[in-house]
């Protein structure tokens, strides 16, 4: 029994050291990015390698060959729903984003295979391309040393996916159906109206004053808001620019000048400043 114990302790001291793992630095960090944008979201999963005084483009990553768009795997693009990309229709999933850089064009392949870590030999099968595309690269100033991929012009229905490394800058602009979906929400909210609240009328009124929809039929849903939450200085707020929008510039006055009272009646700071800069400035322009 003595010499039970040392052995012990020796055996678990041999087993703890092999079983310990060297943790380091990832030389090209995974990142994940997701951007909320008209009534879904995107999510973007990728890594990003630094350049470390390397030639990048027609060097590390060679001209006219296939390229992960990253490292270590496959850059992954989820959509929640189906979009446009490059005004090429594509259904609700998770794709692979791979590139054909070249000086003059790059070539963009949506691939259906997510699950690639290299591309060499057989392992990539054009087969499984979505489609491809062509997307003209822009030369900037600005020197970017890790490469870097982000959501940038965001409007209620598109948004571009900028792709950036060194000097180089692609962007891929991608589109979601929005309008249609609206109308249908509308559309179903109307057959009860009574159950439809200011909120939503509001929403919609902004909606259509924000994505030059039928000013008239904002106003008509402007009016609903204000009709079921009387005195709302936000809402007449929106009805003022509204008015403004559509060319009815005394009408404007009078609205902001309304909602101007509301706000300070309620003691609202914020929108008794919206209220007067937004007077101010239809009282500029006369």
């Amino acid at each position: 029994m003595k010499y039970l114990y040392p052995l012990l302790f020796v055996f678990l001291t041999i087993s703890f050291g092999y079983g310990q793992q060297l943790k380091t630095p990832t030389l090209s960090p995974f990142s994940t990015i997701s951007q909320e944008i008209g009534l879904t979201k995107v999510t973007l999963e990728y890594s990003r390698p630094s350049a470390k005084e390397r030639i990048i483009f027609g060097n590390l990553v060679p001209y006219n060959k296939i390229w992960r768009t990253g490292a270590n795997a496959s850059t992954k693009i989820t959509l929640q729903e189906s979009a446009k990309i490059a005004n090429q229709y594509i259904e609700a999933g998770t794709y692979a984003i791979y590139t054909i850089p070249r000086k003059e064009i790059w070539t963009i392949i949506i691939h259906s295979n997510t699950k690639l870590r290299s591309l060499s030999g057989k392992a990539y099968n054009p087969q499984k391309d979505v489609f491809r595309f062509t997307i003209k690269p822009i030369t900037i100033d600005k020197y970017v040393e890790t490469f870097t991929i982000q959501f940038t012009d965001l409007k209620s229905n598109s948004l571009n996916l900028q792709m950036l490394w060194e000097n180089t800058l692609v962007s891929i602009p991608i589109e979601f159906e929005v309008d249609s979906k609206i109308e249908k929400q509308m559309a179903a909210f109307l057959k009860n109206p009574e159950t439809i609240s200011p909120r939503t009328y509001f929403e919609v009124a902004q909606y259509y004053s924000n994505n030059d929809k039928d000013l008239n039929d904002a106003l008509i849903f402007i009016n609903k808001a204000l009709y079921k939450s009387p005195q709302n200085f936000r809402y007449g707020l929106l009805k003022a620019k509204i008015l403004e929008k559509n060319g009815d510039h005394r009408a404007a006055l009078a609205a902001v000048k309304t909602a101007n009272k509301w706000a300070k009646n309620k003691n609202n700071d914020n929108y008794i400043e919206q209220t007067r800069l937004f007077w101010q400035q239809l009282l500029n322009k006369k």
